[in-house]
């Protein structure tokens, strides 16, 4: 019951604090949570409680950090005095058994491998996960009153984080996908959900059941996360199943971004102050501090996804920061010598050139050699892979890249449970 009250507190704490008329505003919150971050959270870290003196935190001083310096740090980063030695074993039985009651002490323990495989953790208090609840009430999944919504959630791994979603409002189901997706498919037909939620690779495999007629839902939502949505994927998944798709830019660091009812996605800058690493003019890594975190601070943390400013203030006429989209991370930019190629281009001249397919992987496994896995009908197989060949050795010949062997092959090779990423550089 406590739990359930905290939802609501931070909810309507949520609701009364509105949206920003103008930027400055919204700098000038930012500026305010940020100090009575260092005040209540940094001090009680080991690793940043040497940045804050007195009255004055050194933010300048501190450290740019990423995956790899925040979990060797792991133990002295958090607040809550546990330690990898104890966390990690106990995330790793928790993945194994697939049971995911993981607490300890009250605290939330979530093992991610994310696309890059390398294993890191996540804490949650239960005031994160009150916060985390109300926040995806207030901007992804909108309460209808007097109707209890189902939500169908397709994750490589259950969390209390998401399980907290259960209520009087919502009724949460967890479904594996390292089950066979077909098993699958006849749990969510006979569970005829109101909401799904899933990564784009397993919205498609729904979508194409739909059209195949295998299965019948009529969701009025549709939430797409953890994978890149391309534009293609998009607009098939949304002609086969009656909703429009809201994407969430979530990850272990944090819940960063949601699109809007326009479609444009929005990073959550009144949660999250947001530096950027600049690639060029409109393209930036991100340099992250979560000021809402409190067991595991994240602070100047860099993701290695590279983003696209929107040029055009959006519609919606929010102040947060506004995205053209999601291009990729950096390990899914291919690299010929100096030239790099960011998957959003393969991916759009794919899109408008081949047709007929599933899916498809693309592959840099050398410097001179990519493997294009597709995923299609045997009968379609042979004309498709002469137009990817075409589309790619178009493409790098337009670039100046020559001498490099495109490697066909029908169907992709997927490990159970793993995002799927469409272009992914090797080496």
């Amino acid at each position: 019951m406590l739990f359930k009250l905290k939802i609501i507190y931070y909810w309507l704490l949520f609701k009364m604090r509105g949206p920003y008329s103008d930027r400055k505003g919204l700098k000038a919150h930012q500026q305010r949570e940020l100090k009575k971050f260092a005040k209540k959270v940094l001090i009680n870290s080991p690793f940043y409680k040497s940045y804050c003196q007195n009255e004055t935190v050194l933010w300048d001083a501190m450290p740019e950090i990423t995956k790899t310096e925040f979990m060797a740090n792991f133990n002295s980063i958090n607040t809550c005095n546990m330690t990898i030695e104890e966390a990690m074993p106990f995330a790793l039985a928790a993945e194994k058994n697939r049971s995911f009651k993981n607490e300890i002490n009250g605290v939330t323990i979530g093992l991610s491998t994310g696309t890059s495989g390398k294993r890191g953790l996540f804490l949650v208090s239960e005031n994160e996960r009150a916060q985390w609840v109300a926040l995806v009430m207030s901007r992804v999944i909108k309460p209808r009153l007097f109707q209890k919504q189902k939500i169908a959630f397709f994750l490589r791994a259950n969390s209390n984080l998401y399980a907290s979603v259960s209520s009087s409002l919502f009724e949460f189901r967890y479904f594996d996908i390292f089950q066979p997706i077909d098993k699958l498919l006849i749990e969510l037909n006979d569970f005829a959900p109101q909401i799904i939620a899933a990564q784009p690779s397993v919205l498609m495999d729904i979508a194409q059941a739909q059209q195949s007629g295998h299965i019948m839902v009529w969701p009025n939502q549709i939430i797409s996360f953890a994978e890149v949505l391309h534009q293609k994927d998009k607009e098939f998944i949304e002609s086969q199943l009656p909703a429009r798709i809201t994407e969430v830019y979530q990850c272990t660091e944090g819940f960063l971004g949601v699109s809007c009812e326009y479609g444009t996605l929005h990073l959550n800058e009144d949660f999250i102050h947001i530096e950027k690493d600049w690639i060029d003019e409109d393209t930036f890594y991100p340099i992250i501090t979560d000021f809402s975190r409190s067991s595991q601070p994240i602070v100047k943390y860099k993701l290695n996804d590279v983003l696209q400013v929107k040029k055009k203030p959006c519609s919606c006429g929010s102040q947060l920061l506004a995205l053209e989209k999601i291009i990729g991370r950096d390990d899914d930019v291919l690299n010929f010598n100096t030239q790099k190629i960011y998957p959003d281009l393969i991916a759009r001249r794919i899109a408008i050139t081949c047709n007929h397919f599933y899916n498809y992987t693309i592959s840099q496994v050398k410097s001179d050699l990519l493997e294009v896995q597709i995923e299609c009908n045997e009968i379609d197989y042979d004309t498709l892979q002469i137009q990817f060949k075409e589309v790619i050795s178009n493409l790098l010949q337009e670039l100046g890249v020559r001498g490099v062997e495109i490697d066909c092959r029908r169907d992709i090779v997927r490990v159970s449970g793993n995002k799927l990423r469409k272009i992914i550089c090797k080496i």
